[in-house]
């Protein structure tokens, strides 16, 4: 069941506007307790507590939109790409070991709600080897590709696999891919940083979807 905690403070009856469903409860606390129990520096004064969604994908799903992170590092990056994946419609999320962990609390925080909306999967061999069966194209994002991103087809069973901007894809996921693609940039410019580039390649995925869906007209 969520919980609210409060921090009391001067503007506490505000608080008491909230239009709450009748299973959230709400609790009010001194601020000294609530300081403690955030890791931010300045609090907002309130805080969820959930139980951990138990999401799983659909494996019978023929057209998924599907995204792969290897060895994301940056709790904000990764965040930042499930906010993007829940608003482009990706039915799953796979991380590999290396990826940081999805329920850090930054990544949390800059996932604005993702994490109680689409399936996070550790990704492993076997799942690996599903995955392969199941999705016949694997879209690899990397600078150098010849291919813009918007020229290649994203609609039926498709997996976008994004690599940290420190360490890259690794060798077993370079292998797993089937083609890459990259984002055309200006001169001069190098790359885009992991979640920038995944959010772009991600919402032009749900364009070409849309326009599948209603006959052309997105």
């Amino acid at each position: 069941m969520p919980r609210l905690l409060l921090a009391r403070q001067g503007e506490l009856e505000s608080w008491r506007e909230l239009a709450l469903p009748a299973q959230v409860r709400a609790r009010i606390v001194e601020r000294r307790l609530f300081d403690r129990l955030s890791d931010v520096q300045t609090p907002q004064g309130i805080l969820a507590v959930f139980p951990f969604p138990r999401l799983t994908p659909d494996p019978h799903e023929p057209a998924s939109l599907v995204l792969v992170l290897d060895r994301l590092r940056d709790p904000g990056n990764l965040g930042t790409l499930l906010r993007s994946a829940a608003g482009a419609g990706v039915n799953a999320v796979y991380l590999t070991p290396e990826t940081v962990d999805p329920w850090n609390p930054k990544v949390v925080r800059a996932g604005m709600g993702a994490h109680f909306r689409i399936p996070l999967v550790p990704l492993d061999a076997d799942i690996l080897d599903e995955l392969r069966q199941r999705l016949p194209r694997r879209v690899l994002a990397t600078a150098g590709a010849s291919c813009a991103y918007e020229m290649t087809c994203w609609t039926g069973g498709v997996a976008l696999v994004i690599g940290g901007e420190t360490e890259g894809i690794s060798p077993e996921l370079e292998e797993w891919s089937t083609e890459e693609v990259g984002i055309p940039l200006a001169r001069g410019v190098e790359s885009l940083n992991a979640a920038v580039a995944g959010s772009v390649i991600l919402f032009e995925a749900a364009r070409q979807r849309r326009a599948e869906s209603s006959g052309g007209l997105v």
